[in-house]
């Protein structure tokens, strides 16, 4: 009979990965990982404290996914987008993402509304101050917070493979002007779920993303 410490370590090994994985996710979306910029497993270990397995496990799941590749020998960075690969991921984004916008704004309650509240005023704070970096994070915690309100964990995974495709380049964004074409439609998505009106959510989540996609366009 197998003793119990032989199931625990496989669990703890998982765990592990899971959260650099994780963390690898959040430096992603979040621009802490830019295009040009190259890491190794030994910078991520020492950066994260843990070994270079966990580290290389999770790298071979975000490189299986399309949002890191190998730029030579142990080297891993973005992968190049080319306008063909950036319409493909705006067109499924701009199908996917407005629908769970709306169906936060199907289901969203008062109790609900304070996170995205909070969200929404960073991201109103930070687009007066011109603070491009903590924008572009602040711009991540709204967008996610909607989507972790439409309620469909099969649509987060979606919508997150998506972003970690696309969102390393959401800096070029920032020297197209100061955020308040972007900002008016957040205002319209957030006001479309505060009131529970799903058409105008739907609406303004389009918008934000083929607006976007318009800018980024130009740079491929």
């Amino acid at each position: 009979m197998l003793g119990i410490s032989e199931h625990v370590l496989p669990l703890r090994r998982e765990t592990l990965e899971d959260g650099v994985y994780r963390r690898l996710c959040e430096l992603i979306l979040k621009g802490g990982i830019v295009p040009g910029e190259s890491i190794t497993v030994a910078s991520l270990a020492e950066a994260f404290e843990v070994s270079p397995m966990p580290v290389r496990n999770a790298l071979t799941r975000l490189t299986s996914a399309g949002a890191l590749t190998v730029i030579s020998g142990r080297t891993i960075g973005i992968p190049k987008l080319t306008r063909e690969r950036l319409a493909e991921v705006m067109r499924v984004r701009l199908t996917v993402e407005p629908a769970a916008a709306a169906w936060a704004a199907e289901k969203v309650t008062t109790v609900d509304l304070k996170p995205l509240s909070t969200k929404f005023q960073a991201l109103v704070d930070n687009e007066k101050g011109g603070y491009s970096k903590i924008y572009l994070q602040a711009n991540y915690d709204f967008h996610f917070e909607i989507y972790r309100l439409a309620g469909s964990s099969i649509m987060m995974n979606v919508i997150e493979t998506l972003w970690l495709q696309i969102a390393p380049y959401f800096h070029l964004l920032t020297t197209y002007n100061d955020f308040q074409i972007s900002q008016r439609h957040h205002e319209g998505i957030f006001r479309g779920i505060e009131t529970n009106q799903p058409d105008r959510a739907h609406e303004a989540m389009h918008g934000d993303i083929a607006d976007a996609f318009e800018v980024l366009k130009g740079y491929f």
